[in-house]
């Protein structure tokens, strides 16, 4: 309880102060009422400095981003966060070099940072040349939006295989659905990425409900894995309809890939919950199927003609057609009583990160 009163009297006293600091750009004088001034370019190249970023600046730069509106403001506003994207990217590609807590930080971060559409743009103009720690795959001039996409569905994969972590889960699932509105130009392996974890996911869905369908019995934790697969199912539908409603014309490599799968899709049309999902989906992948049968009798269909197919389509595609849908939208709300989390994790890092003396027999953590 004293612990407790001293976060809320001192660390929440720090955090009000830190969260009113205002931007000087160097040489300027600020006019505006702020408690005390940044030079916010120097602040942020400081985060950009390593190639993986380290867990005291993940909380340092969580504390910036979700109390100091002026903060989140200028980091949003630059042209080159791939630098600030990337490290953290880093660190969920090596989760097993990290505590959970690091990962928590990074992808809260992420959540804070896809919840603004600008942000959700220019992501995806923002090249890299190479990814060399990626090594599933030699990554050649991909988007940092491309790869934010990889790292987050990998993330989910491993997640959904081992950890079964509802937090993790929960905010990746809310990441992708933020940026889908806004995906464009996808590497064709992110797009084929994210349409076979979509798949594989269906794959296992449909072999337990179909055992159930039999007559076979379920475990408790089968059942429940059921419920949860078609949660994960409904939001990846979601996904991929506001993407075609959005950005369908910016999307042709997703769309070959859907299309390739098409059955993955086309199995949810008459499911009790989940077929308005899949409408504008099905719409757009029968009105490609029948016109690549009809090309495919007159002359012969190659890869490459499925691909100028789609361009056609898509390009000429009526508006009017698909059932318009909100923008997916999630927010991170800090909890009320969040220092039940950040006074444990803060006094680990001072723990492990300080050169002071302390007695580890007399160390209590909850």
């Amino acid at each position: 309880e004293y612990v407790k009163q001293w976060y809320q009297r001192r660390v929440r006293g720090y955090l009000e102060v830190l969260g009113c600091a205002g931007h000087r750009e160097p040489g300027t004088n600020s006019t505006r009422e702020t408690s005390f001034v940044l030079d916010m370019e120097s602040v942020y190249l400081f985060f950009c400095g390593e190639e993986s970023i380290s867990e005291e600046k993940t909380l340092l730069l969580y504390t910036l981003v979700q109390g100091n509106p002026n903060a989140r403001t200028y980091i949003l506003s630059r042209t080159d966060t791939e630098q600030l994207l990337v490290p953290l990217l880093r660190v969920l590609y090596n989760a097993e070099c990290h505590s959970t807590h690091h990962l928590y930080m990074v992808l809260i971060l992420l959540l804070i940072l896809t919840s603004d559409d600008a942000f959700n743009s220019y992501i995806h103009d923002q090249m890299l040349s190479t990814v060399p720690w990626y090594k599933e795959r030699v990554l050649v001039d991909i988007s940092a939006g491309g790869l934010l996409v990889l790292v987050i569905l990998r993330t989910i994969q491993a997640n959904m295989t081992k950890l079964r972590d509802r937090y993790l889960h929960t905010n990746c699932l809310a990441a992708l659905a933020n940026m889908s509105s806004k995906f464009h130009s996808f590497h064709p392996y992110v797009a084929e990425k994210l349409v076979n974890l979509y798949c594989n996911f269906v794959k296992k869905y449909t072999k337990l409900t179909t055992a159930c369908q039999n007559g076979e019995g379920l475990t408790e934790v089968q059942a429940a894995e059921i419920t949860t697969l078609e949660d994960v199912i409904r939001i990846f539908l979601e996904v991929f309809n506001c993407t075609l409603c959005y950005s369908g014309r910016n999307n042709n490599t997703l769309i070959y890939e859907m299309l390739h799968k098409r059955e993955a899709f086309s199995r949810f049309t008459t499911h009790p919950t989940l077929s308005e999902h899949v409408l504008n989906v099905e719409t757009v992948l029968g009105c490609l199927s029948e016109r690549l049968e009809t090309k495919t009798e007159q002359e012969g269909v190659s890869v490459t003609g499925v691909q100028e197919v789609i361009e056609e389509v898509v390009r000429q595609w009526p508006s009017d057609r698909l059932q318009i849908t909100p923008v997916l939208k999630f927010e991170y709300i800090e909890e009320a009583e969040s220092e039940e989390f950040f006074i444990p994790y803060i006094w680990t890092l001072i723990f492990s990160q300080s050169t002071l003396y302390w007695d580890t027999s007399r160390i209590t953590l909850r």
